[in-house]
């Protein structure tokens, strides 16, 4: 879709270089998000092959805390009941925020944020906040 060798997609992947502006505007425009969120190096984003979701469930779902059961679930939370904090829904994504690590000595507790394409979810559960 972009035009481009494997090996220049290759080497994104890997860190090794970066899209170019131009190239940046396409992948925002085909993955339907925006430059920031391109750009976010905090951000993850899980995607799928097109299809058509029925998402009205998904939609009462912002604004709650809940353990999400992705398409491949290791590129999901990182563990399993996992649970995260649905902060937007659209059409193509579910924007959702977690914490990973543990605050210690070795390790920082640290939110980050994910973008999961809407395909990408199976199932979910709602889960309660402590007050």
């Amino acid at each position: 879709m972009l035009s481009l060798t494997r090996q220049t997609i290759s080497n994104w992947e890997n860190g090794q270089s970066a899209p170019t502006f131009d190239k940046a505007i396409e992948l925002a425009a085909i993955y339907h998000i925006s430059l920031d969120d391109l750009a976010d190096n905090r951000l993850e984003i899980i995607a799928q092959e097109k299809t058509k979701k029925d998402l009205h469930v998904l939609q009462a779902l912002q604004g709650k805390t809940v353990i999400l059961d992705c398409e491949d679930f290791d590129y999901m939370l990182n563990s399993y009941n996992e649970k995260a904090k649905v902060l937007e829904i659209t059409e193509e994504w579910i924007r959702v925020a977690y914490t990973r690590g543990k605050s210690n000595a070795f390790f920082k507790k640290e939110t980050l944020i994910k973008l999961i394409d809407t395909r990408a979810i199976h199932g979910f559960m709602i889960v309660e906040e402590a007050a």
